[in-house]
Order: C-alpha cells, then structure tokens, then sequence
C-alpha cells in the first residue's frame, strides 16, 4: 500500500518548516482561514485563498507524484514553506489525507462496498435500511467525488414529495432548483435515479449529493422509514405536539429534510409559526428573549491626528452577492475625502477613498469623527455577530451627526462620484413589538415595527437595500434600539402561533417571557387585561465584570414588587386570580435614570443608548474615581447590588469617616480618633502602620481595601509623627501644641483651647520678647547677637522648655550660657551641672574667671573627685567631662539639679550610646545643649541631643526613624524636613559668623594638590590594586554589608599611604618619603613668613613625623594629641596664644578638633581629608573666631590621583557623605554602593 497523502505532508512539512512556521500555520488553519479556490485534478494543482492580516494565494502542485511545489505571494523568505502554505497543506491532508499517493486517476475507487451497477430502475441500494458515507464513496467516481467535496456550489434538499413508492427529492443548488433525485421502492428493493439520463453505472453527482446528505444527517435510516415503516407515526408525534390531535397532518405540515435532523414535518403556508405545546421552554421564545450575546468592551477609540484641507465623507457599500446563510446584503463602511462645496453640505470634487495616511490635506476632524475612524477599524475586525451590531450601532448614532454620507451601489473598483447617493442616517432607532391577536385557527403574534410614534410591518423595510443591522424605511436608513430587534426582524419576522385551544399556555409560555423583551399590545376581549401604571420606588444598579471591566446594569424597582432592568423593552404582565395585569411602566423616568448615569464618566455618555455601561478597572480605580461613583450613587438614593462579588475590584466603597476628640492631660493632649468604613472599624495601630509605609490602602475585615483619602492620609501623617499610639488614643506631647493647634479645627473642650490659647499667646510674644538685663557681675560686653541668645535663653526658661544653642564655633556660646546661669542664679540658687568633653575644662574655667568671678564652681574631676554628691550643694555650678559621668552616674544620677548644660552636646548623638542614656538619667527642671553642629551625620543626631533637652517631644527612637529619620536621610524628602525644622524651630537657636559676626576679616579655603614621588606611588598602586580585587570579590559574594571591615581597613590603609608609607607598620615601605611632609615643611620655611600656623592630621602618628622632620630643622612647636592631659592642654594653648617666637601647632583632630580658642594662627593646614566636612571645619573654626583680627587661609593636603581626591568629588556628589560614611570612628559605612567603593578604588 502507497504512501497517504497525509503522511507525505507531514514528514514535508516537518522537514521543510521550523517550529514557530507550522505553529502559526496550524492556529490559521484551525480557525478556518483556508479556502480552496481552486483544484484541478488533471494537472493536480490546488489554489487556495488564506487569511492573515492580507488574503494571501497560495499554490500547490504535483503533490501526487512526490515533488511537492508551492507558491504563496506573501513577503517570506525564510525558507520553502510559509505560514499559509503550511496552513493549505494541513487542508488538504484533512480532507484527502486517506487517498494513496501514485493512485491512478483514470482509475475508478471500488472496494468490497462497491455494486455491479445501474439497472433500467435505476442504481440499486442495497442496503437502503441505512446510507453510510463509504458505500457512496465507493460507488462513485473518483472525479465526481472531488468535484462534490470541492465544489464552489451550495447545495440542499430544497423539497420532497411521496408519490405511492416513489420519494422524488429536490436539489437546490445557488439558490436555484437544478435537479431532482428519484428514490423507487420495487419488490423490497429501494433505486436511485435522476431525473436526467445518464450513461454512468456508478452514482451520478446529483445522487452522491444527495446521498451523502441523509448519510450525514441524523436519519440515515431515512429510506427504511418512508418505504417500510412508513411515516405515520412521525406525522401523529408532530400533531400532538402541536396540540393538533385527530386533524389533518397535511393541512399543517408535509415531510421535509434538514440536514443535521434528517426527517422532519415543516410547516406549511397555512401554519407558519405554529409552536409545539408540549415543551417546559418554548425554544422559539428561548432563542428571542435570550440575552444580547454582547462584549461590549469590544469598542476602543484611537486618535488620529491629520493635517490640511479637505472634508471627511462616510459611504455605505451594498455586496451584490447574496449567501446561503443570509438573505441580507452584506454592508461595509468606508472613508472617504473630498472638497466641500460653498455650503459645505456636499463634497463637489476631488473626492478619493481615506486611507489615513494622507498629509497634503488640512482636515478638521471632530472628536465624533475620531471615533467613527476607530470604529470603523473595529467593524471590520469584529467577528461576533453580537460584537458587529454593537459597533454598528455605535457607527450609526454618530453618522446621524454627520452631513456627508453616501451610498455605493455600483460595483465599479474605482470611486468614482457619479456613484455616491447622499441618504439620511435616522437619529432615532427601530423598536419592535408584538400585537396579540386571533383568528379562527390560532392565536398568535404578529411583530411590528416602532420608530417614535409610528408603527410598521415587517415588510416595510426595504430588503434590497437592508443589511447587516443597518435597515432602510421609506429611503431613511435605522439602527435599531438593540440587539433582539435585530434578530426579530432578520430572524424571527414571522408571527408565532398555536392552535386556539392552547391559549393559555400560548400566554404563560410565550406572551409572557416575550414581555420582558418586547412590549405586547392585545387585540380586544382576547385575554382580559387589566393595565396597571406602576409607581416608582427606588433605582438600582447591579454591579458585575467582564475582562477587566466594571459593568454596570441599572434596574428600577416598582411597587407591586415589580423590578424591571433597564435592558428590558416590554411591560411586566403577571396572572392574578384568573386575571392578566399588565403593569405599564415609567419609561420616561427610566430614561432620565440611564441619562443620569450617562454622566458619572465621560465613556458613558456613548453607551447610553444599550442601558448598560461599562468601564475598565483602570479608569475605574484611576484617581479614586470609584469614590466619587459610589458617592454620587448615594447621594441620589440609587441602590448598589453585586459588589461583593466582584473578584478584581476590593475595595470597600464606602469613604472612611473619622471622629476625633480631644482632652488634656498632665504631660500629654489626648487625642481620641475612631475610623470606620461602613461597618468595618479599623484599629489605630493598623493605621499608623500603613501611614508610615506611606500606604494609602487598609485591610479591612470584610476582606476589602478602605483607601484613606489623600487630604486625610497627610493629616494622619502628622499624627503619627508627633505622637505615640496607646490602644485607640494617640498622645501628643504638650511642647507640640503648634501641631495640636494646626491639625484640630472643631476643638471642643473648654480646658484644652484655653491652654492652646495660653501657649500660643506665651510663642507670639517670642519676637518681641523683653531683653533680659545682663547681670551686673558678668564682666563681659556681650555683642548684640550674645544678647538675643540671653533672651532667647530666658524665654525657654520661662516657657519650661530646653533648648540647643547651636551658634557657628567662636560665637561666645560658652559666655551666653554663663551669663544665663548667672541671670538664673540670682532667682534660685539650686546648682546647675555642665558636662564638657576632657579637653574644654581648662576653657571654661578661664572662661569663668575672666567673665562670670562670682560663679562658684566645683570641678568634679580627677582622681581626688568627691564620692558624696550633697557636696554640690554649696556650689553654683559642678562641672564633669562625659567620661566621668559615665563612671559616676549612679552618684550623679541621684542628685536634683536645676539646670544640666551639655557642651559640644554632638557627643550623645548616638541614642544607643551609653553616654546618650547616661545624660538621660540625670535630673534637672530644664536642660541646655550646646553644638555648633547639632546634625553632624544624620536626624538621628539632632534627635538624641533634642531628646535630651525636651524629652518625648519627638517621639521615640522607632517612631522618629519610621518618621522622619527615613523620609529625610534616605530619601532626601524635602517635605518632611521641612516640617521636622519647623517643629524644632522654637527650641534650636542658630547663628552663623556670616550673619551675624561681620567684624570676622575674611576666610580663604583652598586645596594643596600633592604629587606623590615615584617610590611613594608605587607603594599607593600596589595597596589599591591588592585591596581592590579583594574587596570587589568580597562585595560580589558577601554583599556591602558584609564586607565593612575590609573596606574600612582598604580605605584607611589607602589614606595613610598618602600621608607617609611609613605610616604602615611592618611593611618594607616604612623608609619611603612623604611628598606631604616635605610640602609642609616647605610652606612653614619658605611660604608663610612669620605667621601662626595649625596642622590637623587624624593619625597620630603622621603628626609624629612631623614632629620629628621638625625638630630635626630646630622649629619650635607646640602639640596636643589625646593623650595630653588638662594642664599640658592649658599650657600648650597659652604657649601658642602668647608666644610670638612659636609657630606652629601640632593637633591631632579628634583631641584638638573642638573647644580650642587659637585665634593667634591665622594659617590652617588639614593634613588628610577627613570624611566628614563638619569635623573639618571645626578644626578651622579654632582660629576663626571672635577675637581673630587677621585673615584666616585654610588648606586641604591632597594627594593627586588617590582616594583623597575621590573623597572630594564623593563630598561634592553626596552632601550627605558624611552621614553615609561616618558616625563615631568605628563606623565607615551605611549607604555607600558599591559604585561609589569601586570609584575610591580605582
């Protein structure tokens, strides 16, 4: 046996074509895009017609002799088989796949089905009892059969008529009566013949077709019926189903074919529309009433946008080809552009078909003309009859608008303007109804037409100009009002009837679901109606959704418990005690509710006239317009059903409501908040936590999502940041009442608005608060701006608030402070603490003897210190260094001061610090902090020392950090830093040099740019290309975060390098040169004549080489390094002060990098970077203070080509750097990445 055609195809297309080829090829096929246009079997050659994006033709030949060749005129060229070849190949393996390749074509099929042939009565059936597909087959021609299986032509069984024994068949082919097949009964025997003479022995076509038909129907027992059993019993089952027992069968019917039913009784002229009686549904009525088959998502508008000058016209196209499914004309729509005439009512010239692409012309499109080109698109993709009547609904509402619409009725290819007829487009829409009526034989219904108030048969409508939902009436064309018309008018235009003694089941069957759909008029004393108005009694809407898409269905709810949706078109009938009430409803008011809800979105207004309205979730959540839907349906009294069981829209749809209350309490405002949507009551602890992650949206018990509203969320915002939440109370910090005051509108407790009033009047007298005399033993003369820091110290005192005095370096912050103790301690002699770094005690105890000698101090110092803390009381002010309050806070924790000063208070910026929690044991009525930088690294800085002087009032450490300490030093978030300084504003008091110490001779920052000697960079090379690789391995495997150490160590090792080699301890480099020791070397001998200079270094031990480089030259020098001791601190600062042969003072700048008064030098040298500016700028602030008379020049070292000079461009890209990089000495890194590490690296 040969090789099928199947199995040819598939090994070729397997071998010829890739994967994504046959896929594509496959999809096209199975969704019927193949047609064969053409087969000739002589010349085996197959044309076939395949539809992609393009019709493409498509060409096979010499398939039976195994050189298949094929032509396809699409673009493809990436091999021999495209994707609609592929697609015409799977056709013909489908419907030939069985004959065998190398089959001899002049050969006729038999096998063992096969008969001896025609007889004088014609072609015997031996086994008539039951046609099959394979006797027919093989009792034909092998031409014939493809002839018939190829055929262009449409064939049916038209007609058929029992004659004694004879069954005589009737063939319609195109529409027209072609041939009649005879089947005789003789002696048991059943033949075939037509009703032509033929000379074939085997099955003549017209018989194959036949044939074939009842083989394929359900009564392939057909012949065995008519001739044996006969049809009586199809006729009795078809009468009683009818409710037509005892009568005449052939006054209602005659035996008929339908080629899926077989056998079947169909109506004669006399009973068209007769329904069976015997059905629990009436499938007519099913098919009639059965929801519009609708996406109406299906429409989506594009833009176009087009230049220059012309008119847009619409034209509607009639096919002059009529299909066996249809006996409509088929209508397109197309675009087309002309030159309008004076008037503008016409096109008069110049008129071509519109493709969009033209850009020579100026064309005012309007906005309904946007659409219309979208829709048009639409039209022509839809494929759902459903979907088309939706656009072409859409189509004519807007044509209607229109002022130039033609018809094409010629066939001519060009457009050509002799061809286009203006017509009218009607702006109202065919309804239909059913008149109820009888005559002698039956009830029925009769459809008719409605537009406005006239009424119209069926065949009113102008069939050869009708087509495809669009209708014509007296030469105005319709769309009409919804889909169901539609199918009644192409569908079901015939009445519906039953025989008259089943006219109760004709009511409660069909008149009665109809009248859902259509409205029902009755001819008189046919059924007794009684025709009820209906009064109103609320509106409805049902929510559900469809791809994505909200659908909203109104409905209206009557009294008489009548609810009706909108989509309906009839009047609501009910059987009452024997009696049909016909409830006639408000179709005005219905209307006016589908045009209130045309207005709650602008994509609603074009979906109006279907009664439904649709949008997709995106636009329904876009800016929370869900909120303002639901509200307007609220405030209009309209009812919402279906929303909890929408599956992609959670949200609650109700608005969050929340009440508040406010009360007072000893250190705190109580605030009361309650928040609700709907039913659901939302725990406060739950708020604050989506509010801190800056999430609008709340889990609500219900299961749905309540969506706090932006005026509300930057309100809770606020909340949350100022206060501690304990259960359903949020308190607030009285030292916060600004915030109190700016955030409650409707405060009603008596006692809370007269102490908001008296806090508020104490913060506006802040301006213009009364000088405090300066007392008269304080022998300095304070400068006007030490005054405003007095006062400003006074008025907290009065207020009962701490402070920070955060004045630039060298502004006298330590003179303000003693003068305030001072101005305290002549009301309450209750003695005062202040802590200071080791290194400033010398400073204050000359500061004291020089300007406050009466203040009693103590100095609870040294080894020789007092274990007994009642020893403070006979002194005004005990002063200690952070150290020894760490050793001994359990003493100083116990004793009552009346005011703890923190100096350089940046040294408890870390709330983890033990010195942090230590300074927070102490007791005291108020508290000072001094920093000429309060924020060194980052918020948590100025949070510690904040927390220090007004304890709570920014919250605790977790809830500062979720927020401020995020928002601001992560995020840079200008808004919250915003509102963070104008929280502190009241109790922080800043004042630079620029603005306020005009007297300071100007400063001059510059930067030494060093080249590194050949040995020194060779060592710095080989140290950053050892640390590199290391560190980059480290980061790809370990992550930033893992990897601290390393890098800590890499970019210390690094900056020393740069400083001395011999800075690295056993390495082989130690007796490299220093290029920076040689540079400062040079410019104290050579460059700065007999000025005073200061060098800061960070390391030690670089300041030992200069040390050593500058005694071996016999330079004087003074030095100061952590390890000095107070005196050796004193005597060191007044050497360098008072001596003028000294110039040069060693500094190490952690020791020497705060408190120093130097203002004798007048040159500053930074020998390394340091990473943090501010620490940097201390250290030049030693000189550059009040009392300094000369110009003040400050220079940073830096080696070219190193880490230094990344360090500076790092500064300058991230003005945060500081923060990122260092907090205390340990602590190098928090937010580098690991771009920035590979950039100091390279």
């Amino acid at each position: 046996m040969g090789e099928s055609v199947k199995d040819y195809i598939v090994d070729a297309v397997e071998f010829y074509a890739s994967d994504d080829i046959i896929r594509t090829g496959t999809i096209l096929y199975k969704e019927g895009k193949v047609s064969l246009q053409l087969y000739q079997k002589a010349l085996d050659n197959w044309i076939f017609s395949v539809k992609d994006t393009k019709t493409h033709k498509v060409q096979v030949r010499h398939l039976n002799e195994r050189r298949i060749e094929t032509m396809c005129n699409c673009s493809f060229i990436g091999g021999r088989f495209c994707t609609h070849t592929i697609a015409a190949l799977l056709f013909i393996a489908e419907i030939d796949g069985n004959i065998q390749l190398g089959f001899d074509k002049r050969t006729e099929m038999s096998n063992n089905q096969a008969v001896s042939g025609r007889s004088v009565l014609g072609f015997e059936l031996p086994s008539f009892e039951h046609i099959t597909e394979g006797f027919v087959k093989a009792n034909t021609t092998y031409s014939i059969l493809n002839s018939v299986t190829y055929s262009y032509q449409v064939s049916c069984i038209s007609e058929m008529t029992l004659q004694s024994n004879k069954l005589i068949v009737q063939l319609e082919q195109n529409f027209k009566k072609h041939v009649k097949v005879v089947f005789s009964h003789i002696d048991g025997k059943v033949y075939v013949s037509p009703d032509e003479k033929s000379n074939l022995k085997s099955l003549t076509e017209p018989e194959v077709i036949c044939l074939l038909k009842i083989a394929r129907s359900s009564s392939p027992d057909m012949l065995k019926r008519v001739f044996i059993n006969s049809l009586e019993g199809l006729k009795t089952d078809t009468l009683i189903k009818h409710g037509l027992e005892g009568q005449e069968f052939d006054t209602y019917f005659t035996i008929g074919f339908d080629e899926k039913d077989g056998l079947i009784a169909q109506q004669t002229e006399f009973a068209k529309g007769l329904i069976p009686v015997e059905e629990e549904e009436s499938q007519i009525v099913k098919q009639i009433v059965e929801q519009i088959d609708v996406d109406p998502l299906r429409i989506s508008k594009k833009d176009v946008v087009l230049k220059q000058e012309r008119a847009l016209g619409f034209v509607l196209e009639l096919s002059t080809t009529k299909t066996y499914f249809s006996d409509n004309f088929i209508i397109e729509l197309s675009t087309i552009i002309g030159k309008p005439n004076k008037t503008r009512e016409a096109l008069s010239s110049h008129i071509e078909e519109f493709d969009g692409e033209h850009d020579d012309f100026l064309l005012n499109i309007s906005e309904h003309q946007k659409e219309l080109l979208a829709l048009i698109n639409d039209c022509n993709a839809s494929v759902k009859p459903s979907e088309l009547f939706v656009v072409h609904k859409r189509i004519m509402e807007l044509l209607a608008q229109e002022k130039h619409v033609y018809i094409n009725q010629s066939n001519n290819y060009k457009l050509r303007k002799g061809d286009l007829e203006p017509i009218v487009i009607a702006a109202n829409t065919i309804d239909a109804f059913y008149m109820v009526k009888e005559d002698e034989n039956f009830v029925y219904l009769e459809p008719k037409l409605r537009i406005g108030e006239n009424t119209f048969p069926i065949e009113a409508i102008e069939k050869e100009a009708s087509g495809q939902f669009i209708y014509v009436i007296d030469g105005v064309y319709y769309v009409t009002k919804d889909y169901r018309v539609a199918k009644l008018i192409t569908e079901y235009n015939e009445p519906i009837k039953v025989v008259k003694s089943f006219k109760d089941y004709f009511f409660h069957k069909v008149i009665r679901p109809l009248a859902d759909s259509f409205d029902m008029q009755f001819e008189k004393d046919l059924y007794s109606i009684e025709a009820v108005e209906l009064d109103f009694k609320k509106k409805q809407v049902y929510l559900s959704e469809q791809d994505q898409h909200l659908v909203i269905t109104p409905q209206v709810e009557y009294h008489h418990g009548v609810s009706v949706k909108l989509t309906n078109n009839g009047n609501v009938l009910v059987e009452e005690d024997d009696k049909i009430i016909q409830y006639k409803r408000n179709f005005e008011l219905e209307d006016d509710f589908a045009d209130q809800l045309s207005t709650l979105h602008p994509a609603f207004d074009a979906q109006k006239s279907s009664k439904v309205f649709h949008l997709h979730y995106n636009e329904f959540n876009h800016d929370m317009w869900f909120y303002k839907f639901f509200d307007a349906l609220q405030l209009n009294n309209i009812e919402v059903y279906g929303l909890n069981n929408l599956k992609s829209f959670k949200y609650s749809p109700h608005k969050g409501k929340i009440t508040t209350s406010i009360s007072s309490g000893e250190d705190w405002f109580d605030l009361t908040l309650n928040v609700s949507f709907g039913d659901n009551v939302v725990k406060l602890s739950e708020i604050r936590k989506a509010v801190l992650k800056k999430q609008r949206y709340i889990q609500l018990a219900d299961g749905s999502v309540g969506v706090l509203p932006a005026e509300w969320f930057h309100r809770f915002e606020k909340y949350f940041r100022h206060g501690e939440v304990d259960g359903d109370r949020l308190m607030i910090s009285k030292l916060r009442f600004s915030i109190v005051d700016e955030l409650f509108d409707n405060i009603d407790d008596v006692n809370v608005l007269q102490e908001l009033a008296e806090k508020r009047q104490k913060l506006a007298r802040f301006k213009q608060i009364d000088a405090t005399q300066v007392p008269a033993n304080i022998t300095a003369d304070l400068r006007h701006y030490q005054k405003e820091g007095l006062n400003w110290l006074n008025f907290l005192h009065e207020m009962g608030w701490g402070g920070i005095l955060a004045d630039d370096m060298g502004l006298g912050k330590t003179l303000q402070v003693l003068t305030f103790l001072q101005h305290v301690l002549d009301q309450d002699s209750t003695t005062n603490l202040i802590v200071v770094p080791t290194t400033l005690l010398f400073n204050w105890e000359n500061e004291i003897k020089k300007f406050a000698p009466d203040l009693n101090a103590h100095y609870h110092y040294g080894v020789q210190r007092v274990t007994d803390a009642s020893v403070f009381d006979e002194y005004d002010i005990v002063f200690t260094t952070y150290g020894i309050l760490l050793r001994d806070i359990e003493m100083l924790r116990e004793y009552q001061f009346n005011y703890i000063v923190l100096d350089e208070s940046q040294a408890i910026k870390n709330p983890a610090s033990r010195r942090y929690k230590a300074a927070n044991l102490l007791k005291a009525k108020s508290r000072l902090a001094l920093s000429g930088t309060p924020i060194e690294n980052s918020t948590f800085d100025l949070y510690a020392q904040m927390n220090f002087v007004n304890r709570g009032f920014l919250g605790g450490v977790s809830s500062f950090k979720e927020s401020f300490s995020n928002a601001i030093d992560k995020e840079g978030d200008e808004l919250i830093g915003g509102e963070l300084q104008r929280m502190i504003n009241p109790f922080v008091l800043r004042r630079t040099k620029e603005k306020v110490a005009s007297e300071l001779p100007p400063k001059t920052e510059d930067v030494i740019f060093c080249e590194m000697e050949p040995a020194q960079r060779k060592v710095y090379d080989y140290y950053r290309d050892l640390f590199r690789d290391q560190i980059i391995g480290k980061m790809a495997s370990d992550g930033v975060g893992k990897s601290k150490m390393m890098v800590l160590e890499a970019l210390t090792r690094l900056r020393q390098v740069c400083d001395s080699p011999q800075l690295i301890s056993g390495s082989h480099f130690e007796t490299t040169e220093s290029v920076k020791i040689k540079e400062i070397v040079q410019h104290i001998t050579d460059r700065t004549a007999n000025h005073k200079i200061l060098i800061f270094s960070q390391f030690v031990k670089m300041l030992g080489l200069i040390k050593d480089e500058l005694t071996r030259r016999n330079i004087e020098f003074e030095y100061l390094d952590g390890k000095s001791t107070t005196k050796q601190r004193e005597n060191s600062v007044n050497n360098f002060q008072n001596n003028e042969e000294l110039r040069v003072f060693l500094i190490s700048l952690k020791a020497g990098g705060t408190g120093l008064n130097l203002t004798a030098a007048d040159y500053v040298y930074i020998v390394d970077p340091w990473w943090n500016p501010a620490v940097e700028n201390q250290a030049i602030d030693r000189c550059y203070r009040i009392g300094q008379d000369k110009n003040v020049f400050a220079y940073r070292m830096i080696c070219r080509d190193t880490v230094e000079e990344k360090i500076i461009k790092l500064q300058e890209k991230k003005k945060k750097l500081a923060g990122d990089i260092v907090q205390t000495d340990e602590n190098i890194m928090k937010t580098l990445t690991v771009d920035d590490l590979k950039d100091l690296l390279s």
